[in-house]
């Protein structure tokens, strides 16, 4: 008989403990849900804050990728030093596009020879990256007819 009290008050115990984690879990999801219709409301517009960086993201034009490119940088000791580097254009116009596809072969040939012409310690320092895009994005604009380069982004940069 002792037995059969102890099991009823281990059932009661159970069942305590489960209406605590339903209570507990219902008690979640009103708040999460309360959290989520503040967030969405429809009758009052929120204004959204635009940070200086979203403003600045708005207005960055359509991107051109170029294919990664590896070349030897300029050494005095003899030592092979190469720079694998992906880059990424900023045009004023998406019609640009169609000029710089046709004129891939000679734009690789151009960043080789700018490349190239910079050393390891040239190309470590961020002024020596934003001279590097400065002089990449000149030269390429002589040679363009349809639109112009905005800005040249360093994508991967990579010296070893």
């Amino acid at each position: 008989m002792a037995q059969n009290g102890s099991n009823k008050i281990l059932i009661i115990i159970i069942v305590f403990l489960l209406l605590i984690l339903i209570a507990g879990g219902a008690g979640f999801f009103w708040y999460m849900q309360k959290d989520d219709m503040n967030t969405n409301t429809t009758s009052a517009p929120q204004e959204k804050k635009i940070s200086a960086a979203d403003e600045t993201l708005a207005e960055v034009g359509p991107l051109y990728p170029l294919a990664p490119i590896t070349v030897n940088l300029k050494t005095t000791d003899g030592k092979d030093v190469y720079l694998k580097a992906t880059l990424s254009l900023e045009l004023d116009s998406k019609l640009l596009e169609n000029e710089l596809d046709a004129k891939n072969a000679v734009i690789r040939d151009e960043l080789i020879l700018i490349l190239s012409n910079y050393t390891q310690v040239d190309v470590a320092s961020d002024n020596g990256k934003a001279e590097i895009c400065a002089r990449i994005k000149e030269k390429l604009n002589s040679m363009l007819h349809d639109g112009q380069i905005r800005n040249v982004y360093i994508v991967s940069f990579i010296i070893q």
